[in-house]
């Protein structure tokens, strides 16, 4: 009876010890980046952190670039010497509407208030999500609206 109980505990201790190591096995190759709607949108907000304003646009809608996209980095660049760069960002919606249309909401979290983005993605084929548009809103009890 003994033998059996330290033979379980033994085999307990194994497979307890050997799991971690099997998980760290699976990683993803290096380089590797998650794509979709969602990496998209967390690729532009990991560099708006790290204060990396212009790479962040960039990311989000390439080279395109009008006034209203100089009037928005205007007032971030404006955040950003207020209250320094933010703490991080936080997803607090994802919303779809039928299969192709997506609505991702987050904050990118300042020292003194945070910063609301929404962004919508287009998908008519089911292939690929695209960029549609997205908004930057300023009164955070928007925050709550729907």
């Amino acid at each position: 009876m003994r033998a059996t109980l330290c033979i379980a505990a033994c085999l307990s201790l194994i497979i307890f010890i050997s799991t971690p190591t099997l998980a760290e096995e699976i990683q993803p190759p290096s380089g590797w980046q998650q794509s979709g709607p969602e990496a998209h949108a967390e690729r532009f907000l990991n560099l708006m952190v790290q204060g990396k304003l212009d790479d962040a646009f960039k990311v989000l809608l390439g080279n395109n670039r009008n006034d209203a996209l100089d009037k928005l980095k205007f007032e971030i660049y404006s955040a950003y010497k207020k209250s320094g760069k933010p703490y991080g960002y936080e997803k607090i919606l994802s919303q779809t509407a039928g299969k192709s249309v997506m609505r991702l909401r987050y904050i990118l979290l300042f020292k003194d208030m945070p910063k609301t983005f929404d962004i919508y993605y287009y998908n008519p084929t089911g292939q690929e999500w695209k960029l549609r548009t997205f908004s930057y809103i300023k009164d955070i009890k928007k925050i709550f609206t729907q």
